[in-house]
């Protein structure tokens, strides 16, 4: 998911010059060397300059040609503040989690835009939030309870516990839009999504 108000331009640019990059990086050493060979087997001046260009026309030819760009290669090429991605989610359990929010949000899409671009901002948050806290979740797996430390592990436990039972109330409150056939009670529990804060 991208952030709001991100522009995705700039990072689609960006995937497709390092996939083109990618691309023609082996092929221009390849075309180097056979232009080499080419020019030094012609048997004259001019047949060894026109058969040595012919490996870079084609290498031109193939850098123009479109590039297919998986949606992780945009994803990898734009900043962390712009989007979140399941990719991202190194957590299996975090990973199915943020994936059913996206669900249930994409299942509400065509309702009445004001409230869901409200709800957008607040699944976004979500989501920054979920990821974030991935650093947080692995360093208390490998942390050891000791004396010391048993106050701040916790205190970041209870946190934890706190932003999860948030973000299952969004995903819960969610999933009953995306569930719910009566168009009066769907526009009930959007409002009520909408008044929901994951962080707070």
């Amino acid at each position: 998911m991208w952030r709001p108000e991100a522009e995705v331009g700039p990072a689609r640019r960006a995937a497709t010059r390092r996939a083109r990059r990618d691309r023609l990086r082996p092929l221009a050493v390849v075309a180097v060397v056979l232009s080499a060979v080419l020019a030094v087997m012609a048997p004259t001046l001019w047949w060894s300059a026109g058969l040595a260009c012919v490996p870079l026309l084609v290498l031109a030819l193939i850098a123009v040609l479109p590039v297919r760009l998986a949606e992780w290669d945009v994803v990898s090429a734009g900043v962390a503040r712009d989007v979140v991605h399941c990719g991202q989610f190194t957590d299996p359990v975090q990973r199915r989690r943020a994936g059913r929010l996206c669900a249930h949000f994409d299942a509400v899409r065509g309702l009445e835009a004001r409230r869901v671009a409200r709800v957008e901002s607040l699944l976004w948050q979500a989501l920054v939030a979920l990821r974030d806290s991935l650093v947080v979740r692995d360093a208390l797996q490998r942390t050891e309870n000791r004396p010391g430390l048993a106050a701040a592990i916790a205190e970041t436990t209870r946190e934890l516990a706190e932003l999860d039972r948030r973000l299952d109330q969004l995903e819960d409150a969610l999933r009953i839009v995306a569930e719910e056939s009566d168009p009066d009670l769907t526009d009930s529990a959007l409002r009520r999504v909408a008044s929901l804060d994951p962080l707070r």
